[in-house]
């Protein structure tokens, strides 16, 4: 028998041998089913960044003028009972400026534009009214919308990972039950990463008792976990 005519011989062998259907590494039947867990959390925690421009000539006398309203803003942050350790002052920003001279027809210096920034954690969102109200008036020209979020939120996606996970098996067996089969050991689960609830705006209130009181409504949160899990399926 010519050597290329062997080798196709050996190979219907292999294949007749096998059973319909099977594997070398057949590990039995199986079945992936999805799940998911959310719940709603209540937001506690505010971020937001105050700016302080100005522009001039002098750099040394504009961070001079932008340094001492820094100090008033945190002296009233300490006043309203802000911690310390949740305020950051290091965000500076030096830009060169220049205009279009309609004379010369080219365009010339026009001095430096000076911008600190002042980052707060705000763990107190009742007074997230009256920190915008007051600061306004030591010469912040410039205030982020507030950016809500849990500091609750890992806790949250763990009761949310059990309700994925529970969602899953009940669904596994509703499948096992329906196809006669009884549901076998859990034996993999993936897990969808990085789902973290996106920080909202808070929403100033609309109501006109709490126009003056510069009010807000942090609402709430979302939290959700994704995940599949495949499951044994045994025969009954």
């Amino acid at each position: 028998m010519r050597p290329r005519m062997a080798n196709i011989v050996f190979a219907l062998l292999l294949i007749v041998g096998l059973p319909s259907g099977a594997s070398a590494d057949d590990a039995g039947a199986s079945i992936t089913v999805s799940g998911t867990g959310e719940l709603a959390i209540e937001a506690d925690r505010a971020a937001l960044t105050l700016s302080i421009s100005h522009h001039g000539s002098n750099i040394a006398d504009l961070e001079r003028l932008a340094s001492a309203q820094v100090t008033k803003v945190l002296s009233a942050l300490e006043v309203l009972g802000v911690a310390s350790n949740t305020i950051d002052t290091t965000g500076i920003q030096i830009t060169p400026r220049s205009r279009y001279d309609q004379a010369t027809q080219r365009r010339i210096d026009d001095g430096f534009h000076l911008q600190r920034q002042i980052t707060i954690v705000l763990e107190d969102l009742s007074i997230l009214g009256q920190l915008m109200q007051r600061v306004t008036t030591l010469g912040v020209n410039g205030v982020s919308p507030p950016r809500v979020y849990s500091s609750k939120h890992e806790q949250a996606y763990l009761r949310a990972l059990r309700g994925a996970i529970a969602q899953a098996k009940r669904r596994a067996e509703a499948i096992a039950e329906a196809s006669g089969s009884r549901l076998g050991g859990l034996q993999r689960v993936n897990v969808n990463r990085g789902h973290t609830p996106q920080p909202q705006r808070m929403l100033r209130s609309a109501t006109m008792a709490d126009a003056d009181s510069n009010s807000f409504e942090a609402g709430e949160l979302r939290v959700r976990a994704d995940l599949t899990a495949t499951y044994a399926l045994d025969e009954t």
